[in-house]
């Protein structure tokens, strides 16, 4: 039953129907997956493979399992991918899903290859620092981006909330519904966060361990899968901290972090709830908005002057 909070606790996964499989995607999956990810790195490495052609390949390997296990192993039923909402997914990938994905993967790709004749700042240093430095310049902008699409004050951060508020129309979390956004959300994200990395001048195996993680967790974060984590969840951002930033619960909708959590702890927005489900997804107030399956109005909404931002008082009473 649901907790104070409206929280449906979650139960033991070998309490559950599925007894030791369960308990195998729970606890096991997501660190082979994950170790996995770096042995084919180090392996890449070794036998000196074409990097970019690994990371193509790798990442529909991974969408493939991932897909498959989310459809055997959903956390929460009634969370599962439908047909109509599907559809709906079909919509977004056609007006953007498609084209951001293939911009983040080509740019990933690009930067890759690219890679061989950059200088930056980070150019020439240990591979490990060059990692650290791209991984925390990365995500410092994504965090400030990201945080203020959610709380900013004035004209411009009602804009932000409005070109990201899309994302977070659907009161269901899984792997397809990603791409339900805007497409202005995509390309500032790509301008704002992503090109930058190409000017620090990281080597080809910095970019390819970076853009390897970052699709993997970019997937998981959005995984209908009851994942334990653990300790790894103060490291790497997976489903059991971005299921909550989905929460249309505002004062729980945190974790704006999208690899690392790095900068949720440092600026207080980590939240961690390892026992307990969000107990709605979506906004608090969805009648305020089109629904996600009107396409046509969310899309309009960053031009519309009555577009409601409902709780943004609440949020942006976060920012100093």
């Amino acid at each position: 039953m649901p907790d104070r909070s409206g929280s449906t606790p979650l139960q033991p996964p070998a309490s559950r129907s599925g007894g030791t499989a369960r308990f195998f995607v729970t606890y096991a999956f997501y660190p082979l997956l994950l170790a996995a990810t770096l042995g084919m790195f180090a392996t890449s490495l070794a036998l000196h493979w074409d990097l970019a052609r690994v990371f193509m390949v790798l990442a529909a390997v991974r969408l493939v399992l991932l897909l498959t296990v989310e459809r055997l192993h959903p956390a929460r039923p009634a969370w599962k991918m439908t047909w109509p909402s599907f559809r709906r997914d079909l919509k977004y990938m056609a007006v953007n899903g498609g084209t951001a994905a293939l911009l983040r993967y080509g740019l990933g790709w690009l930067a890759l290859d690219l890679s061989r004749f950059n200088t930056g700042i980070v150019s020439g240093m240990p591979m490990a620092v060059e990692f650290l430095g791209v991984l925390l310049s990365f995500e410092f902008v994504q965090y400030w981006y990201h945080r203020l699409s959610h709380e900013g004050r004035g004209r411009l951060g009602a804009w932000l909330w409005k070109v990201h508020v899309p994302h977070h129309l659907p009161d269901r979390v899984y792997l397809l519904m990603h791409p339900v956004s805007h497409p202005i959300n995509f390309v500032a994200s790509l301008a704002i966060v992503e090109l930058p990395l190409l000017l620090l001048g990281a080597r080809q195996e910095t970019l390819f361990l970076f853009n390897a993680l970052m699709g993997l967790q970019g997937l998981v974060s959005h995984f209908n899968v009851d994942i334990k984590a653990g300790p790894m969840n103060y490291l790497l951002v997976g489903t059991e901290l971005h299921r909550f930033h989905h929460s249309a619960r505002i004062e729980e909708a945190r974790n704006f972090g999208v690899l690392t959590p790095v900068w949720d702890l440092v600026f207080g927005t980590f939240s961690y709830h390892p026992d307990r489900l969000p107990a709605a997804l979506g906004v608090a107030q969805p009648a305020d908005y089109p629904a996600s399956e009107e396409i046509g109005q969310v899309l309009l909404l960053p031009f519309r002057r009555d577009a409601a931002a409902p709780g943004r008082e609440a949020r942006s009473a976060a920012i100093p």
